[in-house]
């Protein structure tokens, strides 16, 4: 268990430095091709801070590790906004004075309540996929067009912090090795992560719960969402 959880950590760490690298190298191919450093910062820097969930998630379903996928999406949040935003403000208050953050926050709260009605009997259906991703590429315009009116209107707080995380020089040789680092980097590492997440968990809940957790599975198997998914694609 102590080599998996190794690996794991390793894995994690791995995925987290080839999706920054992955971040850098589009951002500086994006500013070869004359996309503004503001619609860069906004689409590009924005998404890749989610970069190794998706990641992690997509990969687990392709592997028909469904439960594993539907974790990661909504542990990776839960952590965001209560565990990174409450130690934020514990080692230092702040306030966030952004129009942007003002109008992405109830999008946050009603795509919240979409998955969480969507999840509630235990399913996710095609076409609740299809509908989520479908919000997901509106959200993808929604913040280029705030970019432009930010552009025009001047520039918050929140998106100067932004633009400063943008790479400020390297040539499209340096972005194009990175590119390839990464790609090279992450497959490798998430299958490190998706072979080695689940090793640990069996002795933690057996310390927790004093029963197996291979008893508890079984006693609780109609209601894995891989297993709905598996009967459904069967019939």
């Amino acid at each position: 268990m102590l080599l998996a959880t190794a690996l794991l950590i390793i894995g994690l760490l791995l995925v987290v430095y080839g999706a920054d690298r992955l971040v850098f190298a589009a951002a500086i191919l994006c500013r070869s091709i004359g996309i503004p450093p503001l619609i860069i910062g906004m689409t590009v820097v924005s998404i890749g801070t989610s970069l190794p969930e998706i990641i992690i998630a997509s990969t687990s379903a392709l592997h028909g590790q469904l439960d594993l996928a539907v974790g990661t999406a909504i542990g990776s949040n839960i952590t965001n906004i209560m565990l990174i935003l409450g130690l934020a403000a514990l080692l230092h208050p702040f306030t966030v004075n952004s129009d942007i953050l003002r109008r992405e926050l109830p999008l946050m709260l009603a795509v919240s309540a979409a998955a969480g009605l969507f999840l509630y009997d235990g399913e996710l259906t095609q076409t609740e996929g299809v509908l989520l991703l479908t919000i997901a590429v509106l959200y993808l315009f929604f913040i280029i067009r705030i970019g432009r009116l930010a552009e025009r209107q001047g520039i918050d707080s929140l998106t100067r912090e932004q633009l400063a995380e943008l790479p400020q020089e390297g040539s499209l040789s340096v972005a194009f090795l990175w590119l390839g680092v990464a790609l090279v980097i992450m497959p490798m590492a998430t299958r490190m992560v998706i072979d080695n997440a689940s090793v640990p968990c069996p002795l933690f809940w057996r310390k927790r719960t004093g029963y197996r957790f291979d008893d508890h599975c079984d006693r609780h198997q109609p209601a894995r969402i891989s297993d709905r998914y598996s009967r459904s694609a069967q019939g």
